[in-house]
């Protein structure tokens, strides 16, 4: 399970939105690779919660290896959602052509984001 979330951060429009600080960080088939991006390492389904305010209002919207996820978008000052995403296969160091499924949140319009907080976690 991986849980991280920002305060106070400026992003700009169609950018991604940063995760600066991880309260929870268990296991390995998480991980936040660089500030907005995670890794989904491990084949199976992954819940998906995002929630945030904004100082304006804006669209986001999660983009699995990226490309958007139609069900996976919220508008307004206050933001969020639930969504699954499915891996379909390991992501090992065995497997020289195998990559990790990325997520990231993007952003539609410049925002300051009060605050903004994911929670990923593999469930089957």
């Amino acid at each position: 399970m991986l849980q991280a979330y920002s305060l106070n951060v400026d992003v700009a429009a169609d950018g991604i939105v940063p995760f600066n600080n991880v309260t929870v960080d268990k296991g390995c088939a998480e991980k936040l690779s660089g500030v907005g991006t995670i890794e989904l390492n491990k084949a199976g389904v992954y819940k998906v919660h995002v929630d945030g305010v904004a100082s304006a209002s804006t669209s986001i919207q999660l983009m699995r290896n990226g490309t958007a996820l139609a069900q996976a978008q919220s508008t307004g000052t206050v933001v969020g959602f639930c969504t699954f995403v499915q891996v379909d296969k390991n992501n090992c160091a065995c497997d020289c052509g195998s990559s990790p499924v990325t997520i990231q949140l993007k952003n539609s319009t410049e925002a300051t984001f009060v605050n903004v907080n994911i929670v990923v976690e593999k469930i089957a």
